[in-house]
């Protein structure tokens, strides 16, 4: 059987095949001029779902360094510069759903390995579509919507018997994708029993017509005041937080200082 492509490896593939034919005709002008943009991704005007990267292939190898400092996006966003000739500009958390978005690459701030710089620059302007994100967790029966907001508070206003994305922490495949929902020993909420989930069970993301399953590695007890837990990651995971009391089990008052964590690597 044919494994999946992942849409990252897709970009990768999409951009070699664009500029193979055309490299060998700068080849020889590459030791004196400029670094030359050679394809870009998403299209210019064009449409992407809220898990778009910026994807650009240059003739030649590019120093990721000049090139974070001078891309940028209008709204801002934070993000991260991987690859060299194939650059990939990956946003840390998915993008606002239904909203307008510039890139920028300034002329002549971002330059290759010699420090030639790229003097042309980039303004590419896109739109999101406004789409949605549903997740499965079948050890606690549970199949919902994933609720977003612009805030922690906001996003648990909204959760209710859910299950709600923090605000700018990761996005489903890439870094520490964080989830927060509610437990009570007086509400019969579906995570109540999160701690009791075993090693191996399954955290399932679909998103984008893409299917994301997390794998349990372990669960825990914090303070409310560690916030370590929403830190960026290098691999792929995925975090999930409720209240809880001392020992883990859902807390018998509301607003307690302890949360359950759990974290699930990402199997495909």
């Amino acid at each position: 059987m044919f494994k999946r492509i992942t849409p990252v490896l897709f970009i990768l593939l999409w951009l070699v095949a664009a500029v193979a034919p055309q490299v060998g005709a700068y080849a020889a002008a590459a030791d004196e001029e400029g670094p030359r943009l050679m394809a870009f991704l998403p299209a210019q005007g064009g449409l992407a779902g809220r898990d778009a990267v910026v994807a650009m292939s240059f003739d030649r190898p590019m120093d990721t360094e000049s090139l974070e400092e001078a891309a940028s996006f209008n709204p801002p966003v934070d993000f991260q510069v991987s690859g060299e000739s194939e650059c990939l500009i990956v946003p840390v958390s998915l993008l606002e759903g239904d909203m307008g978005y510039t890139f920028r690459l300034e002329p002549g701030r971002a330059t290759d390995l010699q420090g030639r710089p790229y003097a042309q620059g980039l303004e590419l302007t896109f739109s999101t579509r406004d789409d949605g994100m549903v997740m499965e967790v079948p050890a606690l029966s549970f199949h919902g919507e994933v609720v977003e907001g612009s805030s922690p508070q906001g996003v648990a206003t909204l959760t209710g018997f859910g299950v709600g994305h923090y605000p700018g922490a990761g996005r489903p495949g890439s870094g520490n994708f964080v989830l927060m929902a509610h437990s009570s020993g007086q509400v019969a909420f579906p995570f109540n029993a999160l701690n009791r989930m075993q090693e191996g069970d399954r955290f399932i993301i679909d998103y984008g017509g893409r299917e994301y399953q997390y794998v349990l590695e372990e669960g825990l007890v914090i303070h409310d005041d560690e916030f370590w837990i929403l830190d960026p990651t290098p691999s792929p995971i995925l975090t999930l937080f409720i209240c809880c009391a001392e020992d883990g089990n859902p807390s018998p008052t509301f607003h307690p200082p302890y949360r359950y964590i759990v974290r699930a690597t990402l199997s495909r």
